[in-house]
């Protein structure tokens, strides 16, 4: 079934999964330790980083090539199923400021996950 899926859902998808296994691993470190909640939101940074830049890096490493062009699709996508989601759950938590930083965020873990993906590859 995965094959059917073009390399770029694979590694959107991958973000999204990377992105929700870490978060739950967030809450259970925040929810049975001593830890502050608020820490949520710098971790939830993280998590949107690690998870874009994974997502670039699979998607670049698979094509070879224009890593900085994919790794920024990917962010961008990333962002928009982001900013959907906030829309519909609550839409109060959306600003100027934080719509920037967030669209800033993901464009450019994405740009450096496609920079390494494109280093990792074989496709050379």
């Amino acid at each position: 079934m995965l094959r059917n899926l073009s390399i770029e859902l694979v590694g959107l998808g991958k973000a999204l999964a990377a992105s929700v296994v870490l978060s739950l691993l967030a809450t259970l470190l925040i929810y049975y330790t001593g830890l502050a909640e608020t820490l949520f939101a710098p971790l939830g940074n993280v998590i949107m980083v690690i998870s874009v830049f994974w997502g670039a890096c699979h998607v670049s490493k698979a094509h070879g090539s224009k890593g900085l062009l994919r790794g920024i699709n990917i962010g961008v996508a990333f962002f928009i199923l982001m900013f959907i989601a906030t829309l519909i759950f609550n839409p109060s938590l959306i600003s100027m400021k934080t719509f920037l930083f967030t669209l800033m965020l993901c464009a450019v873990s994405g740009c450096l996950g496609g920079i390494l993906g494109v280093g990792l590859s074989n496709n050379i």
